[in-house]
């Protein structure tokens, strides 16, 4: 499977700095440009499945990254359930807990990592069988790129979990 992973586009959220969970806030300006330059990066791969979080910022960056194909929509693709971290600082996360592959459950009550890895491992296993030898794009979230990258790259250490991060106008590649 060749597989492409693409955060949405910009949204107020991450303008101010705020975790944003399931809320349904729409692209900025700037979200819009770029899910427009995403798009123009990738025009010339013909996609045999797209798939996006079901979650507002998500189904905007699809539709306008990949208009001529049918998008599939899998809740195993949505934002991390923050907890009480919701409209909260990014600066007041502690990632020792948040990023943390030994925790059971955050502290701020959020969904755990470990909890993201399993839904987000059962997601690529059933694609790898269904979209083998495709072109697969996928549009999500950085929490849910966190894990893809995690498990597509065997990541362990905690310092380069802590230290990924998925911008906005980034597309990430594997094989």
């Amino acid at each position: 499977m060749n597989l492409y992973v693409v955060r949405h586009g910009q949204v107020p959220s991450n303008v101010e700095g705020i975790v944003s969970g399931w809320n349904d806030e729409q692209l900025t300006d700037k979200g819009v440009l770029q899910a427009n330059e995403i798009r123009n990066k990738l025009q010339n791969i013909q996609f045999d499945v797209v798939y996006s979080s079901p979650i507002n910022r998500a189904k905007q960056t699809a539709i306008i990254v990949a208009p001529q194909n049918e998008i599939l929509y899998d809740s195993r693709l949505a934002e991390r359930e923050p907890g009480t971290m919701l409209g909260q600082s990014r600066k007041n996360i502690d990632k020792s807990s948040w990023n943390s592959l030994d925790t059971e459950r955050t502290p701020e009550g959020a969904e755990t990592l470990a909890a993201g890895l399993k839904r987000v491992k059962a997601f690529l296993d059933e694609i790898n069988k269904r979209d083998k030898n495709k072109n697969v794009l996928i549009i999500t979230h950085n929490f849910i790129s966190k894990c893809i990258w995690i498990l597509e790259n065997d990541i362990k250490d905690t310092e380069q979990i802590n230290s990924f991060f998925h911008n906005n106008d980034e597309i990430k590649h594997y094989y």
